[in-house]
């Protein structure tokens, strides 16, 4: 926004005041408003706009075009000087750069439009006109504006323009006025006046751009040189250094330089010294390629080799020297397989350069070979693929940082759009465009998506695993909400099948959510979900891709549910964790009382479960350890250790099986044991109320908390242990935690399973609050059951390292005598003691079979458990 006064009072405007030109700023408020309406330059250059306006220019500008200029591209904003100021760009003699700025080779505006002339910039330099501009610095020779007119630019085909069939001989008659009578050995005179179509235009005999003087046939011949040159044996001694003079003709006889004499390259070999007692001076290769030349000193190249750098290449180093071929010669060393190793074997040697940057491009060939466009151009053969020269231009390369670079990032879409025009033809409708979303922080193009020299398939998984983050790169917030998701936990886990930005949102195509076009907004949200969801319908768009239950005001919902899950699992933790850390000191001292009163073998059991009860818990011991290691894979996804649960059970797709099958063989148990207690109360011709309340039942009591209070007391040294019956209150607490935990975390997880179905009723938010009490719940269920349900069931030491009697059914009854003395009671008054006990003995055999499966599970828990606690310990829920 800064204005230099010193440099505007140079300028042709120095006696304007700003709101002669900024009309709409008002003066007498300041600050003005920030954004001002475009400045007119037509009111005060009225003729100069109506030309502007019938141009070329102009229409491109209207149709929002790249590129199209406007007033201030060609005269400065300003700092706006007259054209005959040699400083100004409209100078004469800056006119050819100033258009060339767009029309000259590589630049994007030729690789976006089609454009019948072509390297316009190039041809335009070596030709008479060119060279009169340049190497004579005549003022009065042909440029652009001399043919092409200042503002109203029109394209030949247009009736009106000054290159028109019809208004070319006028132009060019600016200069040559005696055409006639220059011509009239081949035409007759009469012709241009009467019959204007008869003959032919200037531009058909003296092609645009390239128009050629007369040659001048040099008088040394080659004969004379290659009587020296032809020889084998002739050199040269530097610095100690032996240096061949022989120049191969079989070789230049097959360059593109065979019809050109000697001295025109050596031009400083005199005719009459035909051996010069010194050393000839180095081809100037600007003497026919003055355009390109002049391209190659203002390039990174040009300006190392000016600069004496000896690593910097010259035109022989890529082009040969006397053996120089034509780029679609197979042999040359610039025909395109041969592109990627003449630049890799020089950018090789810049390993051990000082410079940072420059030693980072030396690795360019291994990295493009390994690339999409090196493996077409190497193993497929595909000519048509990128080399290098195709996105660094030939000779006008610049580094990334250079606004006039190919690869700076405004010029990348561009550039690659030599290729992929369809693409990018998108991509600039996209709000990652600067033709679109105008700023001048960086936008993403293709290099920050796709890289610069290790460009992958994007089909293949390198490619698929990286997208996703390359968008949280710049939306850090949003990727970081969408890892958070089931979409993002899947693909974490290596799931590249999971939905990611780009199959929403869209890959060039990227449009605001405002927009009605927009792959997500309102109007084609089902669509998209429908790519995945077949059963999608409007209220399942509701689900909220990138909602966080950190939001609260945002997200109340979301984030009050997430805190009531926390509460409880803080409390349930909180509570039994205490009620472990008591007991286990004491726990200690009662194994060595029972060891005291320890009796020989045990032969005597009572039988605690049936056969029914154990198959039950079999399944259960199967199921919930397949649907924790599965589903606490996804809650931690990408974590190393979830990483390999994936890979070891067959990817994300074979875990959500897995899961699946064990959720149904959970919902399989649970019936089966309401259909036991169905058959029970039947069996037993119990009322409802009896099977639910009666004696021995699961259903608290108030005996339960006067034993719980008695269990703090004896944990701490300040009672007797609790005289305990058939079910103790942990007992009982862990058989209903089953019945909650099929509840809640079962219907949760046939809202995850079915969404499509659950949301033709139910909002589409209601899949954000059952991924968050679905895996909240889930982590209860497998923190406790993991720690607390082991500790009280097998890793007390009383009961360490397992007890068997959930696989057995059986207890030695001085064991059930100890630890149940309330119940042992019971059954020996009821007299039921006798048919409860039984003489046998464990076979060593199946001891070990259970013992083995017992330890097997055992230690899967306890390694979950201690990965989820140190993953959480570390931050990362």
């Amino acid at each position: 926004m800064y204005v230099d006064y010193d440099k505007f009072l140079k300028s042709v405007h120095k006696s304007l005041q700003c709101v002669h030109c900024h009309t709409d700023a008002n003066v007498k408020e300041f600050p003005h408003p920030e954004k001002l309406l475009k400045v007119q330059c037509q009111s005060c250059h009225q003729q100069q706009g109506k030309d502007y306006d019938a141009s070329i220019h102009h229409a491109a500008l209207k149709r929002g075009s790249p590129y199209a200029p406007t007033c201030s591209t060609c005269h400065g904003v300003h700092y706006i000087l007259p054209p005959d100021n040699p400083n100004s760009s409209t100078y004469i003699m800056n006119i050819p750069a100033l258009c060339g700025q767009c029309h000259r080779e590589g630049a994007p505006v030729s690789k976006v439009y089609k454009i019948p002339e072509k390297n316009i910039l190039a041809n335009y330099s070596m030709s008479i006109h060119g060279t009169g501009l340049f190497k004579m610095g005549l003022t009065v020779t042909a440029t652009c504006n001399s043919c092409h007119r200042n503002h109203m630019i029109l394209p030949a085909t247009d009736p009106h323009s000054s290159i028109s069939v019809q208004n070319i001989a006028k132009t060019c008659m600016k200069c040559h006025s005696r055409i006639e009578q220059v011509h009239k050995k081949i035409i007759r005179g009469a012709l241009w006046e009467q019959q204007p179509g008869a003959v032919p235009a200037c531009t058909d005999c003296h092609l645009p751009h390239k128009i050629q003087a007369v040659s001048v046939v040099p008088k040394t011949s080659d004969k004379s040189c290659l009587k020296c040159h032809a020889k084998k044996d002739l050199h040269k001694t530097v610095n100690g250094k032996t240096i061949s003079l022989t120049v191969d003709v079989a070789q230049l006889q097959n360059s593109v330089h065979k019809n050109i004499p000697c001295v025109q390259c050596h031009s400083d070999i005199s005719p009459h010294h035909p051996h010069p007692p010194v050393t000839v001076g180095k081809v100037n290769c600007a003497n026919c390629h003055a355009e390109v030349t002049e391209k190659y000193f203002s390039s990174s190249h040009g300006q190392a080799y000016e600069n004496k750098n000896k690593m910097a290449p010259y035109c022989s180093y890529c082009h040969g020297t006397h053996d120089v071929l034509s780029h679609l010669n197979e042999d040359a060393k610039t025909y395109r397989t041969h592109i990627p190793a003449l630049c890799g074997d020089c950018h090789a040697k810049l390993k051990n350069s000082p410079n940072q940057q420059v030693r980072s491009h030396a690795n360019v060939l291994f990295d493009y070979s390994r690339s999409v466009h090196g493996i077409g151009l190497v193993k497929l053969g595909l000519l048509p693929t990128a080399v290098c020269t195709d996105c660094h231009s030939t000779h006008y390369i610049l580094g990334s940082n250079n606004p006039q670079s190919s690869v700076y990032f405004k010029n990348v879409p561009a550039t690659c759009a030599t290729c992929h025009l369809g693409i990018y033809k998108k991509f600039i409708k996209s709000i990652h465009s600067f033709t679109v979303t105008h700023t001048e922080k960086k936008l993403p193009v293709c290099n920050n998506c796709h890289s610069a020299h290790r460009i992958q398939n994007v089909a293949l998984d390198p490619f698929m695993r990286e997208v996703t983050e390359e968008c949280g790169s710049c939306h850090k917030r949003l990727a970081k909400s969408y890892f958070e998701t089931i979409h993002g936990q899947a693909y974490l886990d290596g799931n590249l099948n999971a939905a990611k930005c780009s199959d929403c949102h869209g890959a060039h195509y990227i449009l605001s959510v405002n927009n009605p076009k927009s792959s997500v907004g309102i109007d084609n949200i089902v669509t998209t979900c429908r790519k995945c969801h077949p059963d999608a319908d409007r209220r399942f768009t509701g689900y909220l891709t990138h909602a966080t239950h950190h939001d609260r005001a945002k997200y109340p919902i979301l984030f009050f549910t997430y805190w009531a899950m926390t509460g409880l699992l803080i409390g349930v933790f909180s509570f039994f964790g205490v009620h472990t850390i008591l007991w286990l000191p004491r726990s200690y001292r009662h194994l060595k009382e029972k060891r005291k009163i320890s009796t020989g073998p045990k032969r005597y059991y009572i039988r605690r479960f049936n056969t029914l009860q154990r198959l039950i818990h079999l399944f259960v011991i199967l199921s919930f350890m397949a649907l924790a290691l599965t589903g606490m894979m996804l809650k931690f996804a990408g974590l190393p250790w979830a990483k390999f649960i994936a890979s070891f059970v067959g990817g994300v797709s074979a875990a959500g099986t897995i899961h699946r099958i064990a959720a149904v063989i959970t919902f399989g148990y649970f019936f089966t044991h309401l259909g036991s207690l169905l058959r029970l109360k039947s069996k037993k011709k119990l009322s409802l109320k009896q099977l639910i309340f009666g004696k021995n039942t699961m259903w608290f009591k108030k005996r339960d908390i006067i034993q719980f209070w008695q269990s703090m007391k004896w944990f701490v040294g300040l009672g007797p242990r609790p005289q305990y019956g058939r079910w103790t209150y942990w007992e009982k607490f862990d058989y209903f935690a089953v019945f909650w935990g099929v509840a809640v975390i079962g219907f949760t997880g046939l809202i995850l399973w079915f969404p499509e179905f659950f949301t033709l009723f139910l909002p589409g938010w209601i899949i954000n609050v059952a991924i968050i009490i679905h895996g909240d719940e889930a982590l209860l269920a497998v923190g406790f059951i993991f720690s607390v349900h082991f500790f009280n069931s097998h890793l007390r030491p009383e009961s360490f390292p397992l007890d068997p009697v959930i696989f057995t059914g059986l207890v030695p009854v001085e064991e059930y005598k100890e630890d149940r003395p309330a119940e042992y009671e019971d059954l020996k008054k009821s007299g039921e003691l006798s048919k409860k006990v039984s003489f046998t003995e464990i076979s060593p055999p199946k001891m070990l079979a259970i013992r083995i499966f017992g330890y097997t599970f055992l230690t899967i828990g306890i390694i979950l458990i201690v990965s989820i606690i140190v993953s959480m310990l570390l931050g990362y829920k």
